[in-house]
């Protein structure tokens, strides 16, 4: 792999002595950008075989499952904190991964020799760096990006991060002579809450006051330390980020939440007011509704300003893609074939409605097939197959159908209660006669409880028992096997006489915490 070699003599940075927490975030996955970049009529790169850069990855932690799961790629990390990258190096090492390599140096000496990159990533760092360093990043977006390629950056901003500087002014102020992290961190969660529970409960200050006592008590500690309590954070609206992105030949695409950046699901008013504003002015749209819902941070994702983007979006492209959804008829007994409206609820618990009856059956074999994904053309076929005698009148105008079956399905996906794939995650839903969990899960469960499945989501996995049988599912036991190792794991931890065992760890029991886990992701072919 090529790339900058490390470098030596950086002076230890506040993340040598205070590690930031590092996991997968999927709205960074090349999949994911991939996907977004179809929908606007890119071609960007095969993830299969791309080459993929993080700008302060840390741990390695977003990385590593990426490097795992798509062999044939190549990752390359940089990040200023030696100890971070030595500890990530090891995780790297333990796993025997060739194509992922992390790299002890700075930012600002990136240069041609490290090549080009398809996807590049900066998760949480364009609002932590000085201004100098952002500069730099927006060249490497430029100068080490592909023609065809893509750019994730989040940052921190307006105008929802003003109710947040309302709390981290207080808290800076409070701790400005402090050095010692554990110090700050404790002084300046006391600070806040003091501030908070004193403050007039039923005005506007006091209000925001004890909103932010609330997120700053559910985040850890190491977050506080780096998020809030950086005094180089910088806030930004998105018409600032897309005009330094546009000075250095790039444009705005999309939010990586692409909700955020559709009107589909917006009210009829907001759709109306900002009918005036160009679709091709995507960046002035999204401004004005970032005014009405205030959001506090975003994730812009960036391509070459030569790339010409197609808006707005047709949901034909949408035939191209493999879709997941985790929907369920609101009523068990629903029959998508026969007339009327059919309600759908959602993984979050939302509902959606429709009464185009093959996208009713679409619907429900998303729902049975989560957390797969299916090809559109497949699922036309496994729909039309479950109508059972009214497939005949659909197939003699299937175009029209399948038409209307892409707008149903690029409008939920647009309110964000469905997924696209330009890649579909090899996921298990079936119990196979072995089943094999996904390696990198069993490896992550061995040392803690937070796991990333192939979807490159976060799966929290407390309970030591469930780890235990995760790490059981290597693809060398059938069922029977697992009941019988599965007791054996129960009475080695002396929780359980040898009759509780065999009570407890039954083929049923094992079967439904299969069935489990292959609805978190967690079952691989």
């Amino acid at each position: 792999m090529s790339g900058s070699p490390t470098t030596a003599g950086t002076a230890p940075t506040s993340y040598d002595h205070v590690f930031y927490p590092g996991h997968a975030f999927d709205q960074t996955h090349p999949g994911h950008l991939a996907t977004l970049g179809v929908l606007f009529g890119m071609d960007p790169t095969p993830i299969e075989r791309c080459r993929v850069l993080e700008l302060g990855c840390g741990l390695g932690g977003n990385l590593l499952p990426m490097a795992y799961h798509l062999p044939g790629s190549q990752f390359v990390g940089i990040d200023l904190s030696a100890q971070t990258i030595v500890q990530g190096q090891a995780n790297i090492d333990a796993l025997g991964l060739t194509n992922l390599r992390l790299v002890h140096g700075d930012i600002l000496e990136i240069g041609p020799d490290w090549g080009q990159f398809d996807y590049i990533i900066a998760h949480g760092v364009y609002s932590w760096v000085p201004p100098h360093v952002r500069e730099k990043m927006l060249t490497v977006f430029k100068e080490n990006l592909t023609p065809n390629g893509l750019v994730y950056v989040s940052y921190n901003s307006y105008p929802g991060s003003h109710l947040r500087n309302i709390a981290r002014d207080l808290m800076l102020y409070h701790v400005r002579d402090m050095s010692e992290p554990q110090e700050r961190i404790g002084q300046a969660r006391a600070l806040l809450a003091f501030m908070a529970e004193n403050s007039m409960a039923n005005d506007v200050y006091g209000t925001v006051l004890r909103d932010q006592l609330v997120r700053v008590r559910a985040v850890r500690d190491e977050v506080l330390f780096h998020d809030d309590l950086d005094e180089v954070s910088t806030p930004f609206y998105l018409q600032q980020v897309a005009d330094d992105a546009a000075r250095h030949g790039l444009q705005y695409v999309c939010d990586a939440s692409f909700s955020r950046s559709s009107f589909e699901s917006r009210p009829e008013p907001i759709k109306q007011a900002f009918s005036g504003i160009p679709v091709e002015n995507a960046v002035a749209r999204e401004q004005y509704l970032d005014f009405i819902e205030g959001h506090g941070f975003r994730r812009s994702v960036l391509c070459h300003d030569a790339a010409a983007l197609s808006r707005p979006i047709d949901p034909e492209r949408i035939r191209r893609l493999f879709i997941a959804a985790a929907t369920e008829p609101a009523d068990p007994l629903l029959d998508p074939s026969t007339d009327g409206i059919g309600a759908f609820r959602t993984e979050r618990g939302e509902t959606l409605s429709t009464d185009h009856k093959l996208s009713k059956a679409a619907l429900v074999c998303l729902g049975r097939a989560w957390p797969s994904a299916i090809a559109f053309h497949d699922l036309v076929e496994q729909s039309l197959a479950s109508l059972g005698h009214v497939q005949d009148s659909l197939r003699t105008r299937l175009e029209e159908e399948m038409s209307a079956l892409a707008i149903v399905l690029f409008r939920t996906f647009a309110a964000g209660h469905l997924e696209l794939h330009r890649h579909a995650p090899q996921l298990v839903t079936t119990i196979t006669e072995r089943p094999l969990a996904n390696g990198l899960a069993r490896k992550q469960a061995q040392s803690g409880s937070l796991l990333t499945n192939a979807r490159h989501g976060t799966v929290l996995l407390e309970d030591t028992i469930a780890r235990q049988f995760l790490a059981l599912v290597d693809g060398s036991r059938t069922v029977e096997m697992l009941v019988a190792d599965l007791r054996g794991v129960l009475i080695s931890e002396g929780s359980c006489t040898v009759e509780a065992a065999a009570a407890m760890a039954t083929p049923d029991l094992v079967e439904r915490n299969l069935r489990f886990l292959s609805k978190l992701g967690l079952l691989v072919a």
